[in-house]
């Protein structure tokens, strides 16, 4: 080993230090973009339907419900995603500027006395997504095709 191999390596180091500074650089700030653009503690919805409980008159029927979504603090959450299905049918909608969406679902029950409905609600932003199964009861009672 001579005294070239020793110049080389000081002339070499400060290049070396730039590029591990500037790729750290690089690795710093995309971390800081992803912990600024995403949630690292999903909050919870508050989900109220109405009603829980539907009676449909004959085999088929379509019942109207009304959700509410809100956040921990009663603040109603706006753009959630709003899904009820079962019984043959199913609708969607999305909460307006008071948290709340109206959806009206055809049923089909068949030679069924009871059944129930699912719903989930889910929104892009830092809530976790909601579900509920068998959240509304519906029975079957007489022979018109009205809820």
């Amino acid at each position: 080993m001579s005294n070239v191999s020793g110049e080389r390596g000081a002339i070499d180091l400060p290049f070396r230090l730039v590029v591990t500074t500037v790729i750290g650089g690089i690795i710093l700030g995309l971390i800081g973009y992803y912990i600024s653009t995403t949630c690292l503690l999903m909050k919870e919805m508050q989900v109220i339907w109405k009603p829980s409980v539907v009676e449909i008159n004959g085999k088929n029927g379509s019942c109207k419900i009304e959700v509410e979504v809100k956040d921990e603090n009663g603040n109603p959450i706006k753009n959630a995603v709003v899904t009820i299905t079962g019984l043959g049918g199913a609708d969607s909608g999305i909460t307006g500027k008071n948290g709340s969406v109206s959806l009206n679902i055809s049923l089909v029950m068949e030679e069924r006395r009871e059944g129930y409905l699912n719903i989930r609600v889910m929104h892009d932003k830092c809530y976790k997504d909601f579900y509920e199964e068998n959240a509304i009861k519906v029975i079957r009672v007489g022979g018109n095709e009205n809820c």
